[in-house]
């Protein structure tokens, strides 16, 4: 009797993508940035899932509103909408709590020039009407064309003979399905040179000095998307929460590795129909209500973008300037509004807002190489919930069992305390806080070659400013010698750093002036700030360069340079009162204000 064939269990395609992203971060971290060059094969696998998505998402607004009827759109833009305010209330409570997490550490930021700089208007005209349909989609601006996709759907919902029209509509939807269906079998070989090469060049030195942010974004992501969002779907529909979750898995690794959650509106909306099919949900008004629903919510902000809010509390505690209880409420609204045109414009504007150096920014942008995956990843869960939620709520199958509600709400309010709680004594504790600015500034150094120089202190008959006859640029010449008077301690223009070695802004540029005139530099330790007039005047020095400020009564007397510096005017205060100081309109609301000056001539 022939032994029967041995047949060897085939791996889905959400683990052939999760191993290839697996081996593809192994690969990495061992080749480093000799994976680079493979990297071309993840924008190839990328660059092919997009060629479909933006007429998907076209004609898929077409037809599935086109198919319903007017009463049946209004009842679906109402119950769909208040299910998006309901995710986005629950994402902005996770970023409210989310700074709970940071540890209680010293922190402080240099000044930045980009906090008195003015910020670029958005232009959300550009962003949202289409004055030209083809300009939008041939720049990709997709809330454009959303919004001209639903004004074309609506346009059918009035017409008689829209039938043939719908029908050929939904043959080159299932086409575009089909094309995304073919190009998801590249997928393992996409994400393993995409994990490669993000690996491969990855800053860990950078990544250090922003975990406290990577973690708690994790924490805050893998809460939403395995826990808060599909259990809120297992508890107001028919839907079992692990049907929810096996459901979207190969959606959601392919969100993670890919960092693209438009390219992945296909799989949901698909894999959504067929839950529903599966759970005997669907008929003709759950499905257009799904090919609705997933498509356009892409336009708005999901959860998984509103988690990158936190990014604007976390800069204002690195650079030592944490947003205050009262700014909190302003934060999440503007926020959640400044997100309509993505984190690119949100966060500048937010950061510009609050006062946070806008070179925070940057921080932004090299952190998101991992935690928009993460973003992108709850994006994917949001967009499914807010799917399967809409079209139950359409079939009349959204049911609130008070008693189960209840649990959900408990278990999701004791998970969260653990987490956040657990993830705060880990900074805590776990964590060295390594404040280094101090240690910074200390440890700065020359970035040029010095000029020959030496450092010394007036001594007793240069005090006594004994006036003797000026030099000039030739006389410094012949020389061979330029005398800079500095005071000690102006930082940032003249200090001594840790090894004793005279630094600054100003001594750096005496150096270079020395160099150009082709001189030995001495610098002179002056002992009091209030006679640069009478150091100038007695020749015991050249120039003083130790940030001296442009004064017109000194001006009279002796000549400055053209100015290098725009210096800008602020209040010491202590930390909760620094939002009564923010503007010169609410100083002057203040009723008794007392303000102390240094003295200084």
């Amino acid at each position: 009797m022939p032994n029967p064939a041995k047949t060897t269990p085939r791996l889905s395609l959400s683990a052939k993508i999760l191993l290839g992203m697996g081996l593809g971060i192994i690969a990495g971290i061992f080749f480093g940035e000799a994976t680079q060059p493979i990297s071309v094969f993840g924008q190839i696998f990328i660059q092919l899932l997009q060629m479909a998505i933006l007429p998907f998402l076209m004609v898929s607004l077409m037809t599935g509103l086109g198919s319903l009827t007017y009463e049946e759109a209004i009842s679906m833009g109402k119950k769909a909408g208040g299910i998006l305010v309901l995710l986005w209330l629950i994402a902005l409570t996770v970023v409210a709590v989310l700074p709970l997490t940071f540890p209680q550490w010293p922190s402080a930021m240099f000044f930045s020039p980009s906090l008195i700089e003015e910020t670029q208007p958005i232009d959300f005209l550009q962003l949202y009407i289409p004055a030209n349909p083809f300009f939008s989609l041939a720049n990709s601006i997709v809330p454009a064309v959303v919004l001209f996709s639903i004004v074309m759907g609506v346009a059918l919902i009035g017409i008689e003979k829209k039938q043939p029209m719908l029908d050929v509509l939904s043959v080159i939807m299932k086409a575009m399905t089909r094309v995304t269906d073919f190009v998801m079998k590249l997928a393992p070989v996409g994400v393993f040179s995409i994990a490669a090469s993000a690996a491969g060049t990855l800053n860990f030195e950078e990544l250090g000095r922003l975990q406290i942010f990577l973690i708690s974004q994790m924490v805050a992501a893998v809460f939403l998307t395995f826990w808060v969002l599909p259990a809120l779907v297992a508890n107001l529909t028919p839907l079992p929460y692990m049907k929810v979750l096996r459901s979207v898995r190969g959606a959601l690794v392919t969100a993670f590795a890919t960092g693209n959650s438009m390219i992945i509106l296909p799989l949901l909306t698909e894999g959504g129909r067929k839950l529903l099919e599966e759970a005997e949900l669907a008929d003709e008004e759950t499905t257009s209500a799904i090919e609705v629903i997933v498509p356009t919510s892409y336009t708005f902000p999901s959860s998984g973008l509103l988690l990158s809010l936190a990014f604007v509390p976390f800069a204002g505690w690195f650079a030592g300037s944490a947003l205050s209880l009262v700014q909190y409420p302003g934060f999440l609204v503007s926020g959640l509004a400044s997100f309509f045109g993505g984190t690119m414009i949100g966060i500048p504007f937010l950061l510009d807002l609050f006062r946070i150096p806008a070179d925070m920014f940057q921080l932004f942008v090299t952190v998101d190489v991992f935690t928009g995956r993460l973003g992108t990843m709850t994006a994917a869960m949001h967009m499914w919930v807010l799917g399967l939620l809409g079209s139950c709520a359409m079939a009349g199958k959204l049911r609130v069992r008070w008693g189960r509600l209840v649990g959900y709400l408990t278990v999701c309010f004791l998970a969260g305390v653990v987490l956040m709680g657990g993830t705060h004594l880990f900074f805590t504790y776990a964590i060295d806080p390594n404040y280094n600015k101090y240690q910074a500034f200390v440890e700065m150094a020359l970035r040029y070659e010095p000029a020959k120089n030496t450092i010394r202190e007036l001594t007793p008959e240069e005090k006594s400013l004994t006036s003797s006859e000026s030099v000039d640029l030739e006389g410094i010449r012949r020389r061979g010698v330029l005398r800079v008077g500095f005071f000690r301690d102006s930082l940032p223009f003249a200090f001594r750093n840790e090894t004793g070695g005279l630094v600054g802004f100003d001594i750096e540029m005496a150096h270079m002036l020395a160099k150009t005139l082709q001189v030995e530099v001495e610098f002179l330790q002056l002992p009091e700030r209030g006679k640069i007039v009478e150091y100038l005047n007695a020749n015991i020095c050249d120039i003083v360069m130790s940030g001296s400020a442009l004064r017109p009564g000194m001006a009279e007397q002796v000549i400055f340079s053209e100015g290098y510096m725009d210096s800008t005017v602020a209040f010491l205060v202590k930390d909760h009162n620094r939002e009564v100081f923010s503007s010169w309109q609410k100083i002057q609301r203040l009723p008794d204000v007392k303000i102390g000056v240094s003295a200084y001539s």
